[in-house]
């Protein structure tokens, strides 16, 4: 359904609000929504003014490239931004709330910058590519415990953006087995 920006917030206003901003915030969008919808947990979803709803949902997700700084934001997910986007992208992290996240690649040097700057009551989370091998063609997670998840994905932008998934689904309540497990369903979109 066709919605503003202006009637989601309203409506979403005992949800948590988690923005994704940057060069791959729909790829990344297709993970999170892929990897919650393999668990069965309710979300909500927003991207170019159309509105996915679930019964009960505790969060909303928005994928979004304009009116950044209307969706007043929870958590902030930003992945590759262009050169002249980082100013708008510092004001947006700023304007971050207390008990609010900040997610950013650590291996970006100008989005580190932007992330991992001391905010009241923010926290700043880096994430970085997550632990994978590939042989033979093929990637495979390695967990912690070296547990191994074969992927139908592979390259580099994907691994950095499973870690950032992980990072972001971690604190919405989805476990490291959870989110192995779903994440090896993964296929290219």
């Amino acid at each position: 359904m066709e919605i503003s920006v202006d009637s989601l917030i309203r409506q979403s206003i005992d949800q948590q609000r988690i923005l994704l901003v940057g060069n791959q915030r729909k790829k990344l969008a297709q993970f999170i929504r892929h990897i919650l919808s393999f668990n069965h947990k309710v979300f909500h979803f927003y991207s170019e003014g159309q509105l996915t709803e679930q019964k009960g949902a505790p969060v909303l997700i928005i994928e979004s490239d304009t009116q950044l700084t209307e969706f007043q934001h929870h958590v902030l997910m930003l992945t590759a931004i262009s050169e002249n986007r980082l100013t708008e992208v510092a004001s947006l992290a700023d304007a971050t709330p207390k008990g609010g996240i900040v997610l950013y690649p650590e291996g970006d040097a100008k989005l580190k910058a932007i992330g991992a700057k001391e905010r009241a009551d923010v926290q700043p989370i880096p994430y970085k590519i997550i632990p994978h091998e590939v042989k033979n063609g093929v990637t495979t997670l390695v967990t912690s415990t070296n547990e191994k998840f074969p992927l139908q994905i592979h390259g580099e932008e994907n691994m950095l953006l499973l870690a950032a998934a992980k990072e972001l689904l971690k604190k919405i309540g989805i476990s490291s087995s959870q989110f192995y497990k779903a994440a090896a369903t993964l296929s290219s979109f």
